[in-house]
């Protein structure tokens, strides 16, 4: 096709004007038609006009939007509103003097669910998925009852229209190594709302890249699938489920080139990820090549070690391929026992060990790779190992040779289940065969020196049993090696095969041996002083736009001081800053921040937020509510001089003596505080406060500073009352409300798994019932439920999660109550990162029920989120020394985690006998004990090793830590008759409990 030129224009002006105008059938028309010329031609111009088309598109765009926000609001409305915003949010008896222009309003109206930017939804906003339904309406989008129309236009592109037709116009014209870097290019970066890259259709390009030569088609591929990048766990792009953008084009342009994949272990990793259909690999001209590098490529055993038998399952698919003949199941087989003999991780074997035993090898397969199962055994991890093992006692050819190194490869491990399933195998062999006897006695003792004496047991009674099988020759081999036994074991054995006794000294009793010597846990760091917000605003432009709280809150600190003393300078440095505000729902922080930089450079032209509904968190609620009163005051010309809530401490806390300092700043201005400025100053105070700063406080004059003194008053006792803050007795009541601190809420966390109607199930419920407090603000956000989030549609209106922990630096236990339900979220703006727990662990206040659920949740968590369980440890640890840790709580929901089938039991006692040895057996006391009673058998069922293990680790904590007091369900249990391990355990504990006079 020949591209249609004007006259006078050149064929760059021609294709200029398609990718200007969006136009990507057109562009690729055009590009596969550019003989070598026109490609040169195009090659030089298209670097320049990225910026070019960037700027003219968001010209464009923002003169849509503009005109469309006329059309649909009233002028004088819009002119207003911030103004009717500053009157809410200042209750009349809060007047600043010397604002007599803003009229007063209703005392008591703050922002609240009457508010224009809170507000609860229209009563015809809530079948709005339903309207325009009728007969010739369009089509309608569903939206739920938290979304507006609006919402919508950061994902209509319509300012990115020319991203795709300039990458094909520089795939098209550029060599292959200069296409691969433009296709790659951070210019054409996408996002969609929840800050996801969007993956473009790679057809477009295919058909581009179709025109070129051959060769260069091919080299592109190659090019391409090098740059193909490993998935990260839990990242930002998990949603992109092929984890690299380059993979889906790469993959497509091997298979239509024909070239060779290159070797490289993402490409892999990448080709494995996507699900396995049977139909398509029959004809994926990749499986050939690709197939045998599975077994070999790092990552591969990450990627699939969750795979179960499904019909997109790689497992599934491949039994069925090898089944029919299309694969080679001695490839199959072959590459399992090479990719054991690599070694790694059990976990990340897993798949291989489940395609190893989904293929069912015959016993002559086994045979023909006997030399390499027998390699597998001692390096392995244990189930592996036990595979292989568990194939080899199948064998009846193997030479006494190979039986012997197997034996030795298998009995000097340390795994006590191992070692046993090994001694009974080679017991078989002795009966069986037992010539081999002086061959196999080198391999038997290597279990003199096990750690466990039950294994020690086990191999003198198997080496007793045999003892006529063996000649003196054998039974010399074993009397030398039998110095590492205990004594009695020791003269059992030399006893038949001869050798000196030794004097046997009296065995401790199970329930008075030593106890194991923990390590002393680190003592936690001090909180550091918060870094001071910038003086100048050069400095303030740098760190404007950085997410998090620290960042925000000292820009936001000083845009309110620099406004003041140098808004000049200020206009100035924060105008490149300035850019479209896409929707008119502000969740973010970067949106807040850029939204008061337009307020400050153009007065008057910032778009004006929608109201927000209540299905907004309650603390995001309460944070923009901070950003909304420094805009509403900009544009009303009513910012004071400082706010008062910027933290001095890197936990959130704010010094009383800062906030008294403060406060006599602006009594000397003449100026009021924001109000919920004010309240979050307030709420940043630490539990005890010096009594000469709650003394200097007393000489405020103004209404926020009589009311803060009253706070620092009643923070200024010695010691904290039963409610967990300090008291004291309260002033007398008026407008100011009670003065009195916030008390610590009552906070309860329950199991629900209730589907909520949108696609998920309520994963937990959570109450917090709180004391008012006075402060109109807070304790709205305190009296609101923390909201079910739904997993599927993130139902979370704000993205200031990492705030939390920041409002409420001395009641962690209220901010783990509101992130509970955001542990289940895998993405979204809602997800809750493992750190936030080692902030909450560095604030005050006691942890209990809420905290200890994400702990529990964390340190073991579930594959799928992709949490690093690293910095729950850290807090767990950190709580721990401090005495804070709600240790009860935390074995309580690890036991219900394991009757729901979430973690295994084995685990969990692995778990807290590790954190027992690293200094936290005090906690971990409590958390068994807490376990115990849900986690015994029945009367009647069989206990596991695993319950065996979680009485045997309370038998060692509580000698340990000295614990006393009875546990009925333990004194039930060790009043069964028998004589079981657990039995003798529970008998053990009880005694330890409570010791007999």
């Amino acid at each position: 096709m020949e591209i249609a030129m004007a006259p006078h224009e050149t064929t760059w002006d021609a294709l200029r004007r398609l990718i200007d105008a969006g136009d990507v059938p057109g562009t690729v028309a055009a590009v596969a038609a550019f003989d070598d010329a026109a490609r040169r031609l195009v090659a030089r111009e298209l670097p320049d006009h990225i910026q070019v088309a960037r700027d003219d598109a968001r010209k464009a765009e923002a003169a849509r939007r503009a005109g469309r926000t006329s059309s649909r609001h009233e002028p004088a409305a819009l002119s207003t509103f911030f103004q009717e915003l500053w009157h809410y949010n200042r209750p009349s008896h809060l007047q600043a003097p010397g604002h007599d222009d803003l009229s007063p309003r209703p005392q008591g109206v703050w922002l609240g669910d009457s508010s224009p930017l809170f507000q609860e939804p229209r009563q015809d906003d809530a079948p709005r998925h339903l309207q325009g339904t009728g007969p010739g309406a369009p089509s309608p989008r569903f939206l739920e009852p938290w979304e507006d129309e609006d919402d919508f236009d950061f994902e209509t592109d319509a300012d990115q229209g020319w991203i795709e037709p300039m990458r094909l116009a520089g795939a098209g014209v550029l060599s292959p190594a200069a296409a691969v870097a433009w296709i790659n290019r951070r210019d054409f970066d996408r996002w969609d709302l929840n800050g996801f890259p969007v993956i473009a259709d790679h057809r477009p390009l295919l058909d581009v890249i179709a025109a070129r030569p051959p060769e260069w088609q091919a080299d592109v591929a190659v090019r391409l699938a090098l740059r193909v990048r490993p998935r990260r766990r839990g990242g930002r792009s998990g949603r992109d489920r092929d984890g690299d953008r380059n993979l889906a084009l790469a993959l497509a342009l091997l298979r239509a080139t024909g070239a060779a994949p290159p070797d490289h272990d993402p490409l892999v990793v990448g080709y494995v990820s996507r699900d396995a259909r049977p139909g398509s690999l029959r004809t994926d001209p990749l499986l050939p090549h690709l197939l045998p590098r599975l077994f070999t490529a790092q990552g591969v055993g990450r990627a699939l070690r969750d795979q179960q038998h499904g019909p997109l399952s790689w497992l599934t698919a491949l039994r069925t391929l090898a089944h029919d003949g299309v694969v080679s199941r001695d490839l199959l087989l072959d590459g399992c026992r090479r990719r054991f003999l690599l070694g790694g991780d059990a976990h990340d074997l897993r798949f291989f060990a489940r395609l190893h035993e989904s293929l069912s090898p015959t016993e002559a397969e086994v045979e023909g790779a006997a030399i390499a199962y027998l390699r597998i055994l001692p390096t392995a991890p244990g189930p592996i190992a036990e595979l292989a093992m568990r194939h080899l006692r199948r064998l009846t050819t193997l030479g006494p040779a190979d039986i012997a190194e197997g034996f030795e490869g298998l009995l000097f491990r340390g795994e006590t289940g191992l070692v046993s399933a090994a001694l009974a195998w080679l017991a078989a062999v002795l009966r069986d065969s037992p010539q081999l006897a002086d061959a196999l006695a080198p391999a038997l003792t290597l279990t003199f020196g096990h750690r466990s004496r039950s294994v020690q047991e086990k191999a003198v009674r198997l080496a007793v049993r045999h003892a006529r099988h063996f000649t003196p020759l054998g039974a010399a081999t074993l009397s030398e090696a039998a110095g590492p036994l205990d004594d009695d074991l020791h003269n059992r054995l030399v006893a038949v095969f001869g050798g000196e006794p030794v004097e046997e000294q009296p065995r401790t009793p199970a329930a008075t041996q030593p106890a194991f010597v923990p390590r002393k846990l680190p003592v936690p760091p001090s909180p550091a002083p918060a870094e001071a917000p910038p003086r100048t605003a050069r400095h303030l432009a740098g760190l404007f736009l950085q997410d998090g709280w620290r960042a925000g809150e000292r820009a936001l600190a000083a845009f309110v001081r620099l406004a003041a003393e140098d808004r000049d300078g200020l206009r100035a440095a924060l105008a490149p800053l300035v850019e479209p505000l896409y929707g008119r729902r502000w969740r973010t922080q970067r949106e807040w921040m850029v939204a008061l930089a337009t307020e400050l450079t153009a007065p008057g032209t910032a778009a004006r937020p929608l109201p927000f509904d209540q299905r907004v968190s309650p603390m995001d609620r309460f944070i923009i509510r901070r950003h909304a009163e420094i805009l509403a005051a900009l544009e009303a010309g009513a910012l004071p001089p400082l706010l008062l809530a910027t933290p001095t401490v890197s936990t959130g806390h704010l010094d009383p003596a800062e906030l008294v300092a403060r406060l006599s700043e602006l009594e000397a201005a003449g100026a009021t505080p924001l109000p919920a400025d004010f309240e979050q100053a307030l709420l940043r105070l630490p539990r005890h406060v010096d009594p000469t700063v709650a003394a200097r406080a007393a000489a405020l004059r103004s209404p926020h500073g009589r009311r803060a003194a009253h706070w620092l008053a009643a923070r200024s006792h010695d010691g904290p009352s039963a409610h967990g803050a300090v008291r004291s007795p309260a002033p007398a009541a008026g407008a100011h409300g009670s003065g009195e601190p916030l008390r610590d809420p009552d906070v309860r966390v329950a199991w629900s798994g209730a589907d909520d109607g949108l696609g998920s199930r309520v994963w937990m419920t959570v109450t917090v019932t709180a004391h008012p407090a006075g402060l109109p603000l807070a304790d709205e956000m305190l009296a609101a439920p923390p909201p079910h989030v739904n997993v599927v549609t993130d139902g979370h209106l704000g993205a200031f999660l990492g705030w939390w922990p920041s409002v409420l630096p001395s009641h962690r236990e209220v901010v783990a109550a509101h992130l509970v339900p955001h542990q289940p979220l895998g993405y979204g703006d809602g997800v809750l990162p493992s750190s936030m727990l080692g902030e909450l662990a560095g604030a005050g206040g006691p942890a209990g029920a809420a905290f200890a659920v994400l702990l529990a949740h964390r340190v073991m968590p579930v594959p799928w989120l992709g949490a690093d369980p690293a910095e729950a440890f850290l807090a767990l640890r950190r709580l721990a020394a401090t005495g804070d840790l709600p240790a009860a709580e935390f074995g309580a929901e690890l036991a219900r985690r394991v009757l729901r089938e979430e973690v295994p039991l084995r685990a969990v006692v692995d778990l807290l006998e590790a954190e027992a040895a690293n200094g936290a057996h005090e906690a971990m006391w409590h958390a068994v004990v807490a376990a115990l009673p849900s986690l015994l058998p029945a009367p009647g069922d069989r206990p596991t090793s695993a319950q065996t293990g979680l009485v045997t680790l309370a038998v060692t904590l509580a000698r340990c830590t000295g614990a006393r007091g009875a546990i009925p369900a333990v004194t039930a249990l060790a009043a069964r008759p028998g004589t079981s391990r657990i039995i003798r355990q529970a008998q053990a504990l009880q005694n330890l409990l409570s010791p007999t006079p």
